[in-house]
């Protein structure tokens, strides 16, 4: 609108199609990213860097396109201002987002690298959220429990169970269930250490073994969970997460599937969006 005020129409054989042409392509691509970052990505702080990057440099290429059809008064400093400034600013909160999405991307890939050393069957993962399922933790547990007891080291399990999530996929349809696990288990990974394991227990609940984690370590892990999980995308208001943690040190493998599930079966959650409970194995 203030180009728009302040600038005059240019006549048409004064207009360069082919500066118009190219500034549109950029623009629209901006666009696209700006539309790529709010449907693909959870709210967060590098999905706020990366969007507000984004957005400056619509606006800078935007009116970078507008130049093109309006003549501005010499005396009029403004507009260019407003034209050149946006775009570094941008490009740096961009830039700064990228580096915060890679980071992401690098603990990821470090949880995949992880899975990968002890059994390399893909059979194991889970085809949806591309976890790995109960068989595999179970031999994990096995063996991270032996050598744990041997050395006397703490071990816990953390559960999480979604609520009501069978519902959830009768009132929204399975592909909104399947985009939200999807989604949880990314943000569980991006949470665990290398040395940590995330695994799909069953439909609607996740284990993570925690290596070298006691009681006290463990209820720090739960918080941070319950941080980053409030940030899901995708009518989480309408479910509620259980998360109980459990120090298996000196149990079976069975014993502490049995143990951790049969205190998050015995959780009376009130009806808000995240509940935790911190058990002692």
């Amino acid at each position: 609108m203030l180009a728009l005020s302040l600038g005059v129409s240019k006549l048409p054989s004064k207009l360069d199609w082919f500066d118009i042409l190219g500034e549109g392509i950029v623009l629209l691509v901006a666009l696209l990213w700006l539309t790529l970052i709010i449907s693909s990505r959870p709210a967060g702080r590098v999905t706020e860097w990366l969007y507000y990057g984004s957005l400056l440099l619509v606006c800078s290429f935007f009116l970078d396109f507008i130049d093109e059809f309006v003549r501005y008064p010499d005396h009029i400093r403004i507009m260019s201002w407003l034209e050149s400034l946006p775009a570094p600013i941008g490009m740096l909160l961009l830039t700064y987002g990228l580096v915060g999405w890679h980071r992401e991307q690098r603990i990821i890939n470090r949880q995949l690298q992880g899975r990968e050393r002890f059994l390399r069957d893909h059979r194991l993962l889970d085809p949806l959220t591309q976890v790995y399922g109960l068989e595999y933790l179970y031999a994990v547990l096995m063996r991270d429990l032996e050598l744990h007891q041997a050395k006397q080291q703490p071990l816990c399990l953390a559960m999480l169970n979604i609520q009501q999530f069978a519902a959830f996929n009768r009132r929204y349809g399975v592909a909104a269930g399947d985009a939200y696990l999807v989604a949880l288990s990314e943000q569980l990974c991006s949470q665990l250490r290398a040395s940590d394991i995330l695994c799909r227990y069953a439909g609607d609940r996740f284990v993570m073994l925690l290596a070298n984690t006691n009681q006290q370590q463990a209820e720090i892990f739960v918080q941070h969970v319950q941080q980053h999980l409030a940030n899901l995308p995708a009518l989480h208001e309408t479910l509620a997460l259980d998360i109980v943690a459990c120090d298996v040190s000196t149990l079976s493998a069975m014993e502490a599937l049995r143990q951790t599930e049969h205190a998050l079966n015995s959780l009376k959650s009130p009806r808000y969006p995240l509940t935790m409970h911190m058990a002692q194995g």
